[in-house]
C-alpha cells in the first residue's frame, strides 16, 4: 500500500515537472555560458585598477634582528603588507647591504618596497631555489 503511494507520488512530480519545464533543453545550458562568459570578460573598472601589491616576508641576518624590526615598519609604513615576524637568513649567502628580491612581474612592487627603506635597498631578481615568501617579495636585511 505505502509503495503505491509512493510510486503514484513520484509519477505525479515527474509529470508536473515535464509540464512545467522550459521549453527549449538547452536554455539552461545556454544560460549557464552566458553567465560563464561574462564573468570571465573584466568589467573596465576592474581592468584599470592597479595590480595588487605582493606581500613582503622580513629575513634578518644574524645580528640584524633590531632592523628587521625597524624595516617591518618602514614596510608598513609604506603600506606593504608584511607576512609575520622576521625570521632568520641562515644558511644562505648574504647581500651586503638589504636587499628585496621580487618575481616576475613584481619589480615595479619592489622598487615601491625598496623606497621605504632609507638609504634605498637594492633590488634584485629572485635567484633560482629562492622559495621563501612564494609569491610574495623577499626583504633580507643586512647588518
Amino acid at each position: 500500500m505505502i509503495l503505491v503511494f509512493f510510486a503514484i507520488a513520484f509519477a505525479a512530480l515527474g509529470t508536473h515537472e515535464f509540464m512545467t519545464r522550459n521549453d527549449s533543453a538547452n536554455a539552461a545550458l545556454d544560460a549557464q555560458a552566458a553567465k560563464l562568459s561574462s564573468a570571465a570578460a573584466p568589467s573596465g573598472a576592474e581592468s584599470s585598477a592597479a595590480p595588487a601589491t605582493p606581500a613582503a616576508c622580513v629575513f634578518a641576518e644574524s645580528g640584524a634582528s633590531a632592523d628587521a624590526k625597524e624595516a617591518v615598519a618602514a614596510l608598513e609604513k609604506a603600506k606593504v603588507d608584511v607576512k609575520g615576524a622576521p625570521q632568520p637568513w641562515r644558511g644562505r649567502p648574504s647581500p651586503k647591504a638589504t636587499t628585496v628580491y621580487f618575481g616576475d612581474g613584481q619589480e615595479d612592487a619592489a622598487k615601491s618596497a625598496a623606497a621605504a627603506f632609507k638609504p634605498d635597498a637594492a633590488t634584485a631578481a629572485r635567484p633560482e631555489g629562492m622559495d621563501e615568501c612564494a609569491g610574495g617579495l623577499v626583504v633580507v636585511v643586512a647588518k
